[in-house]
C-alpha cells in the first residue's frame, strides 16, 4: 500500500508538461534568413531577422514530436520523426515538390528545456535559396497550453 500512495504521489508532483507522457515546449527563436538568386550569385536577402514563436509537443517513447508556429494558419497537425537520446530531439527533413525543395535539421534540448537550433535550405522554384539559421530558447509548458495555441494563435 505505502508503493501506491509513494507512486501516486510521484505522478501527482511531476511537472505538467510530462503528466500526460508527452513533453510540451514554448520556444522563443530568432531566424536569420539569407537570399540569394541561383543563376546571378545575387543576395537578394542578407541576414533578415524575424522573431517567431513554436510550440512542441515531443513522443519520448515514440521518437515523434509535432510542432506549431504561431505565424502560420495551418490545421493539418501531424507527427514527425526523430532521434530522441541524452534529452534531446534531432530530426530531419527533407521535402519537395515543383515549387519548393526543403533540406534541414533542427535540434532541441529538452529535458531538461534548453536549447533549440536549426539550419534549413530552401530553393523557391529553382531560383532562390535561401539559407534559414534559427536558434532558440525553450520552456516547459502544460499541455493546455499547447492545445490553447492550436485553437488560438497568437496575433
Amino acid at each position: 500500500m505505502g508503493f501506491l500512495i509513494f507512486f501516486g504521489a510521484l505522478l501527482f508532483s511531476s511537472p505538467p508538461a510530462f503528466a500526460d507522457g508527452f513533453i510540451y515546449l514554448k520556444c522563443e527563436n530568432q531566424m536569420r534568413l539569407t537570399s540569394t538568386e541561383i543563376k546571378t550569385g545575387k543576395i537578394i536577402n542578407d541576414g533578415e531577422v524575424k522573431e517567431e514563436t513554436v510550440y512542441l509537443k515531443i513522443d519520448p517513447p515514440g521518437n515523434r514530436f509535432m510542432s506549431y508556429k504561431t505565424s502560420t494558419d495551418k490545421k493539418d497537425y501531424t507527427w514527425d520523426e526523430a532521434s530522441i537520446a541524452g534529452g534531446v530531439l534531432s530530426s530531419s527533413i527533407a521535402q519537395a515538390n515543383e515549387a519548393l525543395e526543403v533540406n534541414g535539421e533542427i535540434d532541441v534540448e529538452f529535458q531538461p528545456a534548453g536549447k533549440l537550433k536549426s539550419k534549413v535550405l530552401a530553393i523557391a522554384f529553382g531560383m532562390i535559396s535561401t539559407e534559414i539559421d534559427i536558434t532558440g530558447d525553450c520552456v516547459n509548458v502544460a499541455g493546455s497550453i499547447f492545445e490553447k495555441a492550436l485553437k488560438e494563435p497568437e496575433n
